[in-house]
């Protein structure tokens, strides 16, 4: 393979990757489902320091009441 060949494949990869990234980002069905998929994440991961809060503080107070 000559090196314009190797110069045109590597050209046609880098605008494959291109045209994959502007798809992605016109894709706003995907984008809002990808946001309320975060925040949801975001959420859950909040609930889990509250409760593991809640916990610690208990178990706290039960050590210092025994």
């Amino acid at each position: 393979m000559s090196d314009l060949e190797q110069d045109i494949e590597r050209t046609r990869e880098h605008l494959g990757e291109t045209v994959d990234a502007l798809a992605a980002k016109l894709d706003v069905k995907s984008r809002a489902q990808d946001a309320v998929r975060d925040a949801d994440n975001r959420k859950i991961g909040a609930g889990f320091a509250i409760a593991a809060a809640v916990v610690i503080g208990a178990l706290l107070l039960w050590r210092r009441r025994s």
